[in-house]
Formats: structure tokens, sequence, C-alpha cells
């Protein structure tokens, strides 16, 4: 019974991380792109951590450490970026001509 469970689990969050890829790689703006970046580091973290428990290995969880800091770095390097990089407002805008007058 706890096979099948495992293997539930497993097929779930691995669906779960190609889901998240697919929105990394598809995402319409750059926050979309971060929030499927979070979610792929915590698939990956969550994947890590049933594959973990099914091999009954204690190995992985200094990986889900690792991976997990990696993933909260890289979303407050992606904010601090995005925070000098995009016009106030904080919406990437593809149509800003950089008139603020609404002029032509």
């Amino acid at each position: 019974m706890t096979e099948l469970l495992f293997q539930i689990a497993v097929s779930v969050l691995g669906l779960a991380l190609l889901l998240g890829f697919y929105r990394l790689a598809r995402g319409p703006t750059v926050v979309d792109r971060i929030l499927a970046f979070d979610a792929v580091v915590l698939c990956a973290v969550g994947l890590i951590a049933v594959l973990s428990r099914w091999w009954e290995s204690k190995f992985y969880i200094e990986l889900i450490l690792i991976i997990s800091s990696l993933g909260f770095f890289g979303t407050v390097a992606f904010v601090l970026f995005l925070q000098t990089s995009l016009p106030y407002g904080g919406e990437d805008n593809e149509n800003d001509t950089g008139k603020e007058d609404g002029s032509s």
C-alpha cells in the first residue's frame, strides 16, 4: 500500500514539476516566470523529500536544504533585479513607449 502511495506522490509531483517548467518557459511576464521558478523549486524539494523517504536515505535531506536555499536566494535576487529595472508600478509592459504624458 505504501509503495502505491509513493508512486502516486512521485507522479503528481513530477507532473507539477513539468507544468512549472512549462510556465517558466512560456510565462507571458517576468513576474509569472519568477512565480513559476518558485513553484519548480518547491516541487523539486517535495519530490526529493518523497524519494528520500521512499529510498530510506538521509543523504537527500542535505540536498533539499541546498536546493531550497538556492531557490530562496534566486527569488530574492530576481525581485531585487526587477525593482531596479522595471518602471515604477512593477508591470512589464511591452507596448510602453516611454512617454508618460499620453502624447504621440
